[in-house]
């Protein structure tokens, strides 16, 4: 059904936000072929033009199709990659020999692959070798994007074109796309952000106040460069889009995910309770692993990292990290 259609863009991935991605594109008018691994999800966009399991309430695009046969997204020179950070590499193997080497692809997955931090860009780079790629990242919660909300978002590639084309593909009324070179920046803003917004939701289930909230919010910025800049990052990128923009955003709204489970484990909840009892995956569970087993081997002091390693996988009251945090050694700002 509908094989015959010349897709403009191709979108893999049917979570939350790659879903709202696709709804997005074809709204603008663009022909977007959205690419599920559930064939239940699938089935009820192409059918119901609905995804409940994801993206519960929004009704999308009549003119979406859903596939789950990767041959489809053969001929298509526009690829937009989101995928969790933790499956991307078993996706990527999926599509490897799919995608043309005339694509471009774009990653919009906020995460690490591993504790050595492999960026999802650069595990693009290493099966996609001859394709451009680039990142898309920004305060972009997917169910304001869905009901039209004026938003802003940031490509970054080092290919110029590449950029370009996005940034008008993207573009709308009411999402703006700003471009820029630094990948680095602008995928680590990305992803480090999540670990400030399971924090910051902690301090909303605790009802420590706005006071505590900026605290955390400009420390956590502060351990963001200093991973950021030993990594090769620029650190004006940190101040731009996919830094501050997004960390502002995900650390005091109660859509964010990270910021879910941040709350629920201040009231008590423990994590593989939380986990089992939503759909959508929290990047910033698997990012506070890896950038604390990072910044072990490297010597690299980031507390709030720990604190909320410690939370999460060590069991540890948030209270009682949260007073470890006000009471360390006092030093120069």
């Amino acid at each position: 059904m509908n094989s015959d259609i010349d897709f403009e863009v191709g979108v893999i991935g049917a979570g939350a936000w790659g879903t709202t991605i696709a709804s997005h594109l074809c709204k603008a008018g663009h022909r977007t072929l959205l690419w599920a691994f559930e064939p239940e999800i699938i089935g009820e966009i192409n059918a119901d033009h609905t995804n409940t399991k994801f993206l519960n309430g929004i009704k999308l695009p009549d003119t979406l199709i859903a596939t789950g046969d990767p041959s489809r997204l053969e001929n298509i020179k526009k690829i937009i990659v989101v995928v969790p950070s933790q499956f991307l590499g078993d996706i990527v193997a999926l599509f490897e020999s799919r995608i043309s080497p005339e694509a471009m692809i774009v990653s919009a997955t906020k995460g690490f692959i591993s504790s050595d931090l492999m960026r999802p860009s650069e595990l693009l780079e290493v099966h996609f070798t001859n394709n451009p790629i680039g990142v898309l990242s920004g305060p972009n919660l997917s169910r304001e994007v869905a009901r039209e909300l004026p938003t802003i978002s940031l490509v970054a590639s080092s290919d110029d074109n590449l950029v370009s084309e996005f940034q008008k593909l993207l573009s709308s009324d009411y999402f703006r796309v700003y471009g820029g070179k630094d990948v680095t920046g602008t995928e680590l803003g990305g992803a480090l952000k999540n670990i400030i917004a399971i924090a910051a939701g902690m301090l909303d289930g605790l009802d420590l106040g706005e006071n505590t909230l900026a605290a955390l919010v400009t420390r956590g910025l502060s351990e963001m460069i200093k991973l950021g800049t030993k990594l090769g990052a620029e650190t004006k990128t940190f101040f731009g889009v996919s830094g501050l923009g997004d960390l502002v955003c995900t650390s005091q709204s109660r859509l964010s995910r990270n910021h879910e489970v941040g709350r629920r484990l201040a009231s008590g909840e423990k994590l593989d309770k939380i986990l089992s009892s939503t759909a959508s995956v929290a990047e910033g569970i698997n990012t506070t692993r890896h950038v604390h087993e990072f910044a072990a081997m490297h010597d690299l002091v980031m507390p709030i990292t720990a604190a909320v390693y410690g939370v999460l996988f060590n069991n540890i009251n948030p209270g009682d990290v949260l007073i470890g945090l006000m009471t360390r050694s006092l030093k120069m700002e």
